[in-house]
């Protein structure tokens, strides 16, 4: 049997964020006795996915950021790393803007196919000018050295490409696709034992959000959403999963205000789809987003979801489970909408199956676009 080809992918780090499970949801699908994955990072620590990537037959490469480095060094190392590693069928760049760097690295180590990849709606919350002309050169950067662009939804592809490219089709659309199975939903006495097997309150309305703690997740939206609920009397239990630079801040906020015993910190879990199945309402006040994936978990799993008119539209599926909400509204409109939500008759499963099928979210159903893009 001839070795599999290969593809290397450049991320931060392989923790546990929407666009490495993307990678790990078609990394578990696709047959690895024809393509595997390797993995270029900017994480010397140990990330989430790391020995399960090892386990699947993938290796891990560090290579320092150009914000740790320098552009050029970046390059020149990487370029070395590429060379010394492959061959490689594909380099698939996921870091956003940076993508164009490397893309020219892959040139320089004569890959032929350079996949830059967004999956994000904005950069940051208040661009200036100097980061709109900074977004400009990199876009120069993407377009001169990769030989494919893709994007997980329509308003990620306009951001980093420009709507020229977007809409004359020069941008692949590729779904954040996840294993369906694994988030099904559950009868009303299962998700009861569900709530209890994870330490979490049977009788009390269970409101759920997972993301890392950034600033791009608006954390500290839940606090006064939380005092909001206790204020009113409605029995509750807010549960936060994730890990990130902003943990630490929201956890005192909620200290000093008396919600400790109602909002619960779990840190990164790797049991998603169980909690996924224990929530009653799933929560994302972000600040923006491109087509999260932890959204479309969401959906699949059934969960009535109250998110930010700042994620992109695409994002609702046609369930019938998403509900729009301005962050201008007070915390109390949120609230009278998560109740609504969760009061709201459930579509059936069928339907959802259907509807993500449809749309290009079963990732198994996704695998001949993966491949595709990879030339294979």
């Amino acid at each position: 049997m001839s070795e599999p080809k290969r593809v290397l992918h450049v991320v931060g780090g392989m923790n546990r964020g929407g666009a490495e499970t993307m990678i790990m949801n078609i990394y578990r699908a696709i047959d690895r006795n024809v393509l595997q994955f390797d993995f270029i990072t900017h994480r010397e620590d140990v990330c989430d996915y790391d020995e399960e990537i090892r386990q699947l037959g993938g290796r891990i490469f560090y290579v320092p950021s150009i914000g740790a480095s320098s552009p050029w060094t970046f390059v020149k190392t990487l370029t070395k790393t590429i060379k010394q590693t492959g061959p490689y069928q594909a380099v698939h760049a996921h870091t956003d803007f940076q993508t164009g760097f490397s893309a020219l690295a892959a040139k320089l180590a004569g890959v032929k196919i350079r996949i830059c990849h967004s999956h994000n709606t904005a950069w940051k919350q208040s661009p200036s000018r100097v980061d709109h002309l900074m977004l400009k050169g990199f876009r120069q950067l993407i377009f001169a050295f990769s030989t494919k662009l893709v994007a997980c939804g329509e308003d990620a592809g306009v951001f980093l490409f420009g709507q020229k490219r977007m809409h004359d089709g020069r941008v692949d659309i590729l779904p954040n696709g996840i294993d369906l199975n694994l988030f099904f939903q559950l009868e009303p006495e299962a998700k009861v034992k569900m709530k209890k097997d994870l330490h979490l309150h049977e009788r009390k309305l269970i409101i759920g959000h997972i993301g890392r703690f950034h600033e791009q997740k608006n954390h500290v939206f839940f606090i006064e959403l939380a005092q909001t609920l206790k204020k009113q009397g409605v029995s509750f239990q807010l549960v936060l999963i994730g890990d990130g630079p902003l943990r630490a801040v929201v956890e005192s906020y909620a200290e000093k205000a008396g919600l400790m015993e109602d909002i619960v910190f779990t840190g990164v879990v790797s049991e998603v789809p169980q909690y996924m199945k224990a929530f009653d309402v799933f929560v994302m006040p972000s600040l923006f987003e491109g087509l999260p994936l932890v959204l479309v978990e969401a959906q699949a799993s059934g969960l009535p979801c109250v998110i930010s008119d700042h994620i992109t539209k695409e994002v609702d599926l046609g369930c019938g489970l998403v509900k729009r909400k301005s962050l201008q509204d007070s915390a109390h409109e949120w609230m009278k909408a998560i109740l609504e939500a969760y009061h709201a008759d459930p579509p059936l499963q069928e339907t959802i199956i259907s509807q993500l099928g449809l749309r290009g979210f079963d990732v198994k159903q996704n695998i001949t676009r993966v491949m595709n893009v990879y030339g294979l």
